[in-house]
């Protein structure tokens, strides 16, 4: 009966792990899922650093997409990073009562 139920473990945590491998390979892609439509000229009060930190931590010279899709330590994040980080920053801008751009449709930032 032991035997049994550590085959049966065995077997799905051997089954789990395989899913998750394959899931994180779907997950995984080299370039955006989505092309986001971005105007650096809407954003020049923003420190370039606040995007663009590999410019500045010297984690890199490629585009987002190279590191936050690639590696896989931050690939399972990136859209959850990517919406808070544009969505609180432009959330707390209209409650300034300021022009803030699209929070909330998907078109606003990623076209039709």
């Amino acid at each position: 009966m032991r035997r049994r139920s550590l085959l049966v473990t065995v077997a799905v945590i051997g089954a789990t792990l395989c899913g998750l491998y394959f899931w994180r390979q779907n997950l995984v892609v080299t370039r955006p899922l989505l092309q986001i439509v971005f105007d650096h000229q809407d954003h020049g009060a923003v420190k370039c650093a606040t995007c663009h930190h590999n410019f500045f931590d010297d984690t890199g010279r490629d585009s987002c997409y190279f590191c936050h899709k690639i590696r896989p330590e931050l690939a399972l994040t990136i859209e959850h990073d990517f919406h808070t980080f544009c969505r609180d920053c432009h959330t707390e801008i209209a409650t300034r009562g300021l022009k803030s751009g699209p929070t909330r449709r998907c078109a606003g930032c990623h076209g039709e």
